[in-house]
């Protein structure tokens, strides 16, 4: 039984709520790249981009798959380009089923050459679907109209045919076709090609700033390097510092809680719960870097738009510690921490999970530190996405794990009515302590 399972076990009513987040299994690429297929002139399968996140990076350009994946793939492709419409063809159903797995991000730089008439109003209105989160199947629809009509592709109403066919809102539509917003998402996106130092013309596929070719099987073996590289790199930071790596100097020891097994004690702090939601408390089973120990847990979950929103809070455990640069003491890193107990306390052993960078975070108004992930393909458990937070409170470790089921709701005000129980978080004078030393 995973340890989630174990937890949820000893709180029969969350026993479908404690979430087991996931790691991306290590890929391990061949040793060359399989030689790039000749594009087929038909589309090959449609891509469905259906139920995965799309929304704009901070330039306006179209992205689809969880803001947190560990791979970034960008694409660069002209509407009017016919070998675009062909790379799309062959690759975009891949792009989707990895982005739906969390492996990747897809951003896009839209591109016209004027090659085929009104290129530009096509162009300007996959922005526009963009808008509403509907640009990757706008693109579906423009290059297969490019394979299939050729220079006839993107004439007469045939644009407003598919805005209709997308089901947008007509009204935010055609309000956006006839202001200047898609024109400097163009003007922004060719800038951006134009400063890409591989960049030569559409179409072009840049893999964590490494270019692939343009076929399936390449695209691929282009991203299972990058995902194997993430994985080394992660690899690489949870690894416990060697007794031979210790400075002279440790670190401050955190003050741990050693609870008994069958025991629930709870964590000291208070939480603002809106009505609806319930608390449990428990002792997880850890094989931790040092040994097996017990770590006590705290799981509050409850009602939010849209679904259910949960809270995991780990509390009393050590620090792994890792070596600082020029010779300074050892340090410890909560973020570290976080990752480690990400997969060690609330993981199912076959899911994945994409986490992104560490970033400065807040609890109850203490600074803390973090990071988003996504968790998808869990053997038991929903897909859902969030967030950890973790921070010292009176030399005593707190981390807090928050997310939402189904996956969707975080798109929407769920993440804010969480961060709010978050934010009224106050932290109370600790239990009886015991102190390990030199651990961190």
């Amino acid at each position: 039984m995973p340890r989630a399972r174990r937890f949820a076990a000893c709180c029969a009513f969350l026993l479908p709520l404690l979430f087991a987040a996931c790691s991306p299994a290590p890929v391990t690429p061949t040793a060359t790249p399989p030689p790039a297929t000749e594009a087929a002139a038909t589309p090959a399968p449609a891509a469905s981009f259906d139920a995965l996140p799309q929304g704009q990076a901070r330039d306006g350009f179209p992205q689809v798959g969880f803001p947190n994946a560990p791979v970034s793939v960008v694409l660069i492709t002209a509407f009017d380009d016919p070998a675009s419409a062909i790379m799309w063809s062959n690759v975009a159903h891949r792009l989707a089923e990895r982005a739906r797995a969390g492996e990747i991000l897809v951003t896009s730089l839209p591109q016209y050459n004027e090659s085929i008439p009104n290129a530009r109003g096509a162009a300007r209105a996959a922005v526009c679907a963009g808008e509403q989160s509907a640009y990757y199947p706008f693109a579906n629809a423009l290059f297969a109209a490019v394979l299939l009509e050729g220079s006839a592709a993107f004439d007469g109403a045939r644009l407003i045919d598919l805005a209709n066919r997308a089901g947008l809102d007509r009204g935010q539509w055609d309000a956006c076709m006839v202001s200047d917003a898609p024109d400097r998402v163009l003007d922004e996106a060719r800038r951006a090609a134009g400063q890409t130092t591989l960049y030569t013309g559409a179409p072009l596929i840049l893999v964590d700033s490494a270019s692939s070719l343009l076929d399936a099987e390449s695209l691929d073996f282009t991203i299972d390097r990058a995902l194997a590289a993430f994985n080394a790199e992660l690899a690489s930071a949870l690894t416990p510092a060697s007794p031979d790596s210790t400075a002279e100097t440790t670190p401050e020891a955190a003050v741990t809680i050693e609870p008994l097994l069958d025991g629930a004690i709870q964590p000291p702090i208070s939480l603002d719960l809106p009505a609806g939601w319930r608390a449990g408390f428990a002792t997880l089973l850890l094989e931790d870097f040092d040994g097996p120990r017990g770590v006590p847990v705290a799981v509050y979950s409850g009602p939010v738009t849209g679904g259910t929103g949960t809270i995991v809070l780990l509390w009393g455990f050590p620090n792994i510690v890792s070596p600082a640069s020029g010779g300074e003491p050892l340090q410890t890193d909560l973020y570290l921490d976080g990752l480690r107990l990400l997969r060690m306390a609330v993981v199912e052993a076959d899911c994945n999970v994409g986490t992104d960078l560490r970033r400065e975070d807040v609890v109850g108004g203490l600074a803390a530190v973090g990071a988003t992930f996504a968790a998808v393909d869990c053997p038991e458990l929903p897909d859902t996405r969030g967030w950890f937070a973790g921070l010292r409170q009176d030399g005593l470790n707190f981390m807090f794990y928050i997310y939402g089921d189904p996956i969707e709701v975080m798109d929407g005000p769920a993440e804010a009515e969480l961060r709010a129980i978050l934010d009224s978080a106050a932290f109370l004078p600790i239990p009886q302590p015991t102190t390990t030393p030199g651990a961190g």
